[in-house]
């Protein structure tokens, strides 16, 4: 695997250069040549090399890439971040084929065209599904969808304590994975997840609020790393209820103040353990503060942060944890119907949501209701 190894580090280094300065450049040429030589040495041996992005792991022509370098790494993080989990070159790729994926890849917001002898997409183990450029993305159907999404959230959840790092490569296959899935789904309403558990709502929620405070980010016209980090912060907005006992969470009584009291330590807890972690974007700490803050500061956690206003994002997120919170069932009460949640929320607009905000979300559920 040396070969492609040399491959992948003079790819990205191509790569790099073309961010710096353009696929013109001398040294992007020089690159991308010594780049295709290498890839057609591969390549007299088999008909195409194929680069697989499962989790953490690079798996090169069905077999796990072992040590694929910072370079390797680096190209994964690029291409999960372009939505893709699969790129295939084929025999027979040109120089002028493989310059312009370079610059495909440099680029920041340009999707992948489609090319003669390179074939993008997306892979999906956990369900079976695998899209590529011109081919149906094979799905079973959206419910499978959602529900392989909560497992793998609650694979990234299980097992946390303050001193365990968090699988930043799972959380952004999960993002990935959202963003793919809103480039096919009209209906928002149809990818969030009932819940069919108590034991379950952690994790369940998390990816319902991921879900829809990127749909929100989406059509407010955020793209891109924004939109990478914002699902990401929404999807460890309650990681601090991870750090509060089950028996609490799962109470079937009603919350005395006492409990309540614990329970509206949960975004602190969750700021502190996500301040610690490495990779994560700085945004995932100030969420999980104040998601619970209100538009109009009067929330919880009460501090000397009282003045500051609550972040856009963060009030992003609060809608739609309240609106997935009150639309699911939970041991001390039933579900409420989506347009009486609805009801609710408008009438603290400008209190507990930002009325801006707040009015873009409903007029996306009405529609999703009509359709």
């Amino acid at each position: 695997m040396e070969n492609v190894k040399a491959f992948l580090s003079t790819f990205m280094s191509a790569v790099s250069n073309c961010t710096l300065y353009s696929k013109e450049h001398a040294s992007v040429h020089d690159l991308t040549q010594k780049a295709l030589s290498q890839l057609n040495e591969f390549l007299q041996e088999t008909d195409s090399l194929e680069l697989m992005i499962v989790g953490d792991d690079l798996i090169v022509n069905n077999s796990p890439f072992r040590e694929p370098g910072t370079q390797g790494i680096n190209l994964m993080k690029r291409l999960k971040r372009k939505g893709l989990s699969r790129v295939d070159f084929l025999k027979g790729i040109t120089f002028s084929e493989l310059i312009l994926f370079v610059a495909d890849v440099s680029a920041s917001t340009q999707e992948p065209k489609t090319y003669a002898h390179i074939r993008t997409g997306v892979v999906d183990v956990r369900l079976g599904g695998f899209g590529m450029d011109g081919v149906d993305f094979d799905m079973e159907s959206l419910s499978g969808f959602t529900s392989g999404q909560v497992e793998m959230v609650k694979d990234v959840y299980r097992g946390l304590t303050p001193f365990k790092k968090l699988n930043i490569a799972g959380l952004e296959e999960i993002v990935v994975n959202f963003i793919l899935t809103f480039r096919r789904e009209a209906n928002i309403l149809r990818m969030i997840s009932p819940v069919k558990s108590f034991s379950e709502y952690t994790y369940t929620h998390a990816t319902n609020v991921a879900v829809l405070s990127m749909f929100q980010a989406e059509t407010l016209g955020v793209r891109d790393d924004l939109l990478r980090d914002i699902g990401i912060s929404a999807l460890l907005h309650d990681v601090g209820k991870l750090f509060i006992a089950k028996e609490l969470l799962e109470k079937k009584e009603a919350l005395d103040e006492n409990d309540w009291d614990e329970i509206r330590m949960h975004p602190v807890y969750g700021a502190k353990y996500l301040s610690t972690m490495d990779g994560l974007p700085h945004l995932a700490s100030v969420v999980a503060f104040e998601h619970h803050r209100r538009f109009d500061g009067k929330g919880y956690p009460d501090s000397a942060l009282r003045n500051k206003n609550q972040h856009l994002c963060s009030q992003t997120v609060a809608i739609s944890d309240y609106f997935d919170a009150l639309r699911s069932r939970r041991p001390y009460r039933k579900a409420l119907e989506i347009r009486e949640v609805l009801s609710l929320m408008k009438r603290d607009a400008g209190g507990a949501f930002n009325p801006v905000l707040l009015n873009n979300f409903m007029r996306s559920m009405h529609a999703a209701l009509s359709a």
